[in-house]
């Protein structure tokens, strides 16, 4: 039996928020792994996404300048996340379907290191 596509609510919500320095969180890639490895196991319909610090600026125009964030449904992730990555947690009243639009590309690639021979 086939799946329906995944349609986000369009009721905002609280939603748990991770905010960090730009690069703070996505700099080295594993953001960008973790995030695409939770897709591929849990299809589109999971509740996490990344937010560079221009998609921030639209969702959270009240937002500090120079940040990059990451929102998901479970805050178990987000506190695994700052673990990880540190950063401030919050919670926010966002539009599921606003972040599905706005905020559903991955982190960028972790910069190729210089290799000498």
């Amino acid at each position: 039996m086939a799946s329906a596509p995944f349609v986000p609510s369009s009721a905002p919500r609280c939603l748990h928020l991770l905010l960090a320095a730009s690069g703070q969180l996505s700099a080295d890639g594993q953001l960008r792994e973790l995030i695409a490895e939770r897709r591929d196991r849990r299809g589109t319909d999971v509740e996490l996404w990344y937010l560079p610090p221009a998609a921030l600026a639209r969702v959270l125009p009240d937002g500090a300048p120079g940040q990059e964030g990451v929102v998901a449904g479970d805050p178990a992730v987000i506190t695994w996340l700052q673990l990880r990555f540190g950063g401030m947690v919050s919670i926010a009243l966002l539009d599921p379907q606003r972040l599905h639009a706005q905020a559903d590309g991955l982190p960028p690639r972790a910069p190729l290191p210089a290799l000498a021979l």
